[in-house]
């Protein structure tokens, strides 16, 4: 299993202000897993067992073939279904160029939650945020 460096994590807007040991805590509990163009590291419909932080390249957001919103490094994505009440995935996220990603499962989300829970808390309000606009944009 790869883990991403921890510098790289510092650069995520999620992660801003984290010591040097928790970067590298966090780390830890990534892993990295690249895309090629036109795949789907998220599929809609799909149960959420993990969350995305985009590294490197470029994905859109989509839902009924509509898109949603294009994707830059630094963005996170797949949140959602970690707290939406039936864990599935209501968009689907599509590779525009090759990607690369860093992963984290539910199980080591529940150790961020015990650990860092200040950083689990800025990924609620985030999810809380994008619930919010997805509930204006119905």
């Amino acid at each position: 299993m790869d883990n991403p460096d921890p510098a790289l994590l510092a650069l995520v807007p999620l992660f801003k202000g984290l010591t040097p040991d928790q970067l590298q805590r966090l780390s830890s509990w990534f892993e990295v897993k690249h895309f090629n163009s036109g795949s789907s590291p998220v599929k809609a419909g799909s149960h959420g067992y993990a969350f995305f932080v985009l590294s490197k390249g470029r994905v859109r957001v989509e839902r009924d073939g509509q898109i949603l919103e294009q994707l830059e490094p630094g963005a996170v994505f797949g949140e959602m279904a970690f707290f939406a009440p039936n864990s599935r995935r209501n968009a689907a996220v599509v590779a525009e160029t090759p990607v690369q990603v860093f992963t984290m499962f539910g199980t080591h989300f529940r150790e961020m939650q015990t650990e860092m829970p200040e950083v689990a808390a800025r990924l609620e309000q985030l999810f809380e945020e994008r619930a919010a606009n997805h509930k204006q944009d119905s």
